[in-house]
């Protein structure tokens, strides 16, 4: 089921809430690294966090009234070329 309502915010809220997940997932994977060396716990706490933390993200940016303006698909796609960089090796 798709969520089609339009918050006042003017994107709709299953843009924002993916936008969102792209967002707190390439922050853990750029995060993570640092944290433990280990590669099974770091997938377990991205995969255990990853739901709470995509649900406060979208709150937050709900209540900021976000949108999904260039500037912001721009960053998007900046933090995912950084992942890329530090998880190429």
């Amino acid at each position: 089921m798709m969520i089609a309502t339009t918050p006042t915010s003017g994107s709709s809220l299953n843009n924002l809430l993916l936008y969102h997940f792209l967002l707190v997932t390439a922050i853990a994977l750029l995060i993570l690294p640092f944290v433990t060396d280990n590669k099974i716990f770091e997938l377990m706490l991205l995969l255990t966090m990853q739901i709470a933390l995509t649900c406060v993200s979208t709150l937050i940016g709900l209540s900021m009234k976000h949108r999904l303006n260039r500037g912001a698909v721009t960053f998007l796609f900046a933090i995912w070329m950084l992942v890329w960089c530090v998880h190429v090796n």
